[in-house]
């Protein structure tokens, strides 16, 4: 016991439920089947086997005529054996695909046939229900009695496989076939039968171009491409069509080549059956001749002799004569051996007398004539290859530019966007339109798919994405696509929330009236353009506000690298977009004269400004509302949050807001340009939430852009507004009422004047055309790659935020806030003062604090805890 080895006690192990099922099933009797069967025709359908059996079919299909053309009698047992095995590789190909394809073989099932009853008594029509019970009664498929049919068409080139009462079909001993009836019908017989042996060889045709079409298939083609034309893979539509079409294309090359030989006329030449008539009648007389026996004698030799001599005659042979002369003719030399020709190299004619008792044979040598039509059987073989090919192109490239094609795309736009319903742009572009006929209800159709693509994608952004994708899933299998599925649970999302409100905006909409919609269109189209290129989407488009999201894998929030920097790109999408703004502002404003002249009159020196909130944590994605109407939203208090940030942008007096949470997930670059302006606790339940902004002075942007054209216009505005109090306070006559009005008027016209100058002349950095034209000369708002050190290095950022606190401000600023917030308010009094004094009372911040610090007489409160509650 001590000495012998220790037994290893089995180790406990973990048992996959999933691979134990899965080795169970597949060895089950059903499972095991189906995996050989699916095998098998993997194999068979494999490229490898496609290109033996292609070479298979090429030799059968040319073997026979290259046989007659290049090689003599001695080779045709090689080419007997050959044709042998492909005959047997074709038999077992249709063995295995009647096993392997499904739908290959069709056979009738008794449940069928019932049912197909059932319908065929319900059917009003007697002609509808013979189709019911002949459809159920179907056997085979098309594909499968071609295959058949083309695969037996080979024992005509196999003799062992041939039965012996078929001589004539082969060209097997046309004398013995002669003497069965009469010459000339026994020869039309054969050739007729030999040509329809001929034409039905040509049914392989068919195999070869079903290889072809399931290799066009495996790799996603329907027709020849144009080099610049992005074809879809095939659809089920698509492979119906081209197989019918196909289909048609065969039966009716192949019934026109097998029929019409059939209706053809044959030619026979009837000189050598009259000469050897004559000869024969010359030989029969010698038995009779009781004169001039001799002379007799030298005109039978004479007309022999010129006959084997002039004719092709390979053997001549005399039965039952009896008059001492010979029996077989002397052929000469030069010519074949009666042995050495094929079958259907040579011929036989027979000359029986009245009682069949005598009899002449003679047999022909038609070597050339064989070679001529085994060279016009290649000819025809190659020709008919090329019409089918052809003509299955011809028939099906109309129906697939006009009908297929157009139906795939749409089908394949369907997918793409159920897919990913933001992934990328799933319109069409002009020049896919233009590739399509115009004027089809196809490329209508098409073009329509791609509007309704187009407005779902901004219908219902980035919070409807999966409820595209849920409901344009066409490929579900369970059926749940067959209905609209719009409401239902939400998705739990961690997300940058961004809101933006447009300054002064009811002022503007009762300046402007119908025209407001282009003001807020074409702030959208600089805002949605830039935060889009920044990895950003639009969410809500509230009249003057918008709500932007930048969602955020909460396993990321460790660094803001993990977090590709999204909020960096939010920050600067926002400094870019208020860039754009006061630089194009004459884009922005582009008006008529009457709208123009009411905004200015109202809010002279008008400028379009936006402030913004930008806040960080979870929400409920998901649809709202009902099957009448549904919005996809987002629904949190953190939303909620972005919009108080926005709304306390204006008593701060700053343009961005920034909460903590939000302010963590910045950069160190970009956090050594933002400080925190206060600390805020919203309710008694929330937390402390310190608030944060970007210096940075966007009013230095026009005055460094755009300075020369809008102090035209700014001067105009002056005027028009100082006339305008003119005339409402003071009373003067009615002639100088008159004069004002005229003056009035005529800066009025000079304001429009200046304007569509300032907007007919194109921004410098203007690199593509409008967006719209509906929205005006639109600028360029393409961005350059996000860099993190574009803070440091980006020339229009540096210059608002020269503009903005200096770094001494800034340090004086967190002194005192520091001191602000631990309670020490004379210290925090002194700082704010000094910022508000060195920024001439610019400093919006530094007023707000110093407003509530007043509040309070500059005294610290005695519950003071460091943060305010609002």
């Amino acid at each position: 016991m001590g000495g012998s080895p220790r037994k290893k006690r089995p180790r406990p192990c973990c048992i996959d439920i999933e691979s134990v099922c899965r080795i169970m099933k597949c060895r089950s009797p059903i499972a095991g089947g189906k995996i050989v069967r699916q095998r098998c025709f993997e194999v068979l359908d494999s490229n490898s086997a496609t290109a033996f059996m292609t070479l298979v079919t090429f030799y059968v299909l040319y073997s026979n005529d290259i046989l007659v053309l290049c090689f003599d009698k001695s080779a045709d047992g090689v080419f007997v054996a050959i044709s042998s095995v492909s005959f047997f590789l074709f038999l077992v190909e249709i063995l295995i695909q009647c096993w392997c394809k499904e739908g290959y073989l069709k056979l009738p099932t008794i449940n069928g046939l019932q049912n197909a009853w059932d319908d065929a008594m319900l059917a009003p029509k007697f002609t509808d229900r013979i189709k019911i019970v002949l459809s159920a009664c179907h056997v085979g498929s098309f594909y499968f009695w071609l295959d058949t049919i083309s695969t037996f068409s080979m024992i005509f080139e196999i003799p062992w496989l041939l039965p012996s009462s078929m001589g004539p079909a082969v060209g097997s001993s046309n004398v013995d076939s002669a003497r069965a009836g009469k010459a000339s019908r026994a020869g039309a017989k054969a050739a007729r039968l030999v040509k329809v042996v001929r034409m039905i060889r040509l049914i392989r045709l068919v195999k070869l171009y079903k290889y072809f079409s399931n290799k066009k298939r495996k790799e996603g083609t329907i027709v020849p491409a144009d080099d610049d034309t992005d074809i879809p893979p095939e659809s089920r539509l698509g492979s119906e069509m081209s197989d019918r079409t196909t289909k048609r294309v065969i039966v009716g090359i192949l019934f026109m080549l097998i029929v019409i030989p059939l209706l053809q006329a044959n030619e026979y030449e009837y000189s050598d059956q009259l000469q050897l008539q004559m000869i024969f009648d010359q030989r029969a007389s010698l038995a009779d001749a009781k004169s001039n026996v001799e002379s007799r004698v030298s005109n039978w030799r004479f007309s022999e002799d010129y006959f084997l001599n002039n004719t092709s005659c390979v053997f001549l042979e005399y039965e039952g004569f009896n008059d001492g002369q010979h029996n077989n003719g002397i052929i000469p030399t030069s010519r074949s051996s009666r042995d050495s020709l094929r079958v259907i190299e040579k011929t036989a004619i027979t000359i029986f007398d009245a009682d069949q008792s005598k009899s002449l044979t003679a047999e022909f040598d038609l070597s050339e004539k064989a070679h001529e039509e085994a060279l016009s059987s290649i000819l025809l073989t190659s020709f008919v290859i090329i019409l089918l090919a052809v003509g299955t192109m011809a028939f099906s490239h109309d129906v697939n530019n006009l009908v297929i094609i157009p139906i795939e795309r749409m089908v394949q736009l369907v997918k793409e966007i159920s897919v990913n319903p933001l992934g990328g742009n799933h319109s069409l572009d002009a020049a896919d339109i233009k590739r399509m006929d115009d004027g089809m209800e196809t490329t209508l159709l098409l073009k329509t798919i791609s509007k309704i693509a187009g407005l779902m994608r901004v219908g219902f952004g980035e919070a409807g994405a999966e409820i595209i994708a849920k409901n344009l899933n066409i490929s579900n299998e369970d059926g749940s696509g067959k209905s609209l599925s719009l409401l239902g649970k939400g998705n739990k999302i961690h997300s940058i929330f961004v809101f933006c409100d447009v300054r002064n905006f009811t002022d503007t909409t009762e300046c402007l009236q119908e025209e407001v919609m282009l003001f807020v269109n074409r702030i959208a189209y600089i805002l949605h353009g830039i935060v889009v290129q920044y990895d950003g989407a639009a969410n809500k488009n509230i009249g003057d506000a918008f709500l932007l999201t930048w969602k955020v894998d909460p396993l990321c929030l460790h660094s803001c690298e993990a977090l590709n920097y999204c909020g960096d790109k939010a920050v600067l999408s926002l400094v870019k977009t208020m860039i754009l703004m006061r630089r194009h502002e004459e884009f922005l404003c582009n008006f008529s004269s009457r709208s123009l002249s009411a905004l200015y009159e109202r809010m002279p020196r008008y400028k379009c400004k936006m402030g913004c909130g930008l806040h960080f944590g979870w929400a409920i994605e998901g649809a709202i509302g009902s099957d009448k109407k549904i919005d996809a939203s987002y629904i949190s208090p953190h939303v909620n949050w972005s919009e108080f940030l926005e709304s306390s942008t204006k008593a701060y007096g700053v343009p961005l807001l920034m909460s903590e949470p939000f302010f963590e997930l910045l950069s160190p670059v970009l956090k050594k340009y933002c400080r925190q302006i206060d600390n805020i606790r919203k309710g008694e339940t929330d937390e402390v939430t310190g608030l944060y902004t970007f210096d940075a002075n966007f009013d230095v942007v026009d005055v460094k852009r755009a300075k020369k054209n809008f102090d035209v216009v700014t001067d105009s505005q002056q005027n028009i507004s100082q006339h305008v109090r003119l005339n409402e306070s003071s009373k003067l006559s009615s002639s100088n009422r008159i004069s004002n009005r005229k003056t009035l008027h005529r800066r009025r016209t000079q304001l429009s004047k200046v304007n569509k100058g300032v907007t007919q002349r194109k921004h410098p950095s203007s690199a593509r055309p409008a967006a719209s034209s509906l929205l005006g000369e639109a600028p360029d708002v393409s961005m350059p790659f996000f860099t993190v050190d574009v803070w440091d290095i980006d020339p229009e950022i540096r210059e608002i935020r020269k503009y903005a606190i200096t770094d001494t401000q800034r340090k004086v600023w967190n002194r005192g806030f520091d001191a602000y917030v631990k309670g020490d308010w004379s210290l925090a009094l002194v700082c704010f003062n000094d910022i508000n004094d060195t920024t001439s009372g610019g400093d919006g911040p530094a007023q707000f604090i110093l407003s509530k610090m007043e509040e309070h007489n500059f005294v610290v409160p005695p519950d003071w805890k460091g943060f305010r509650d609002v």
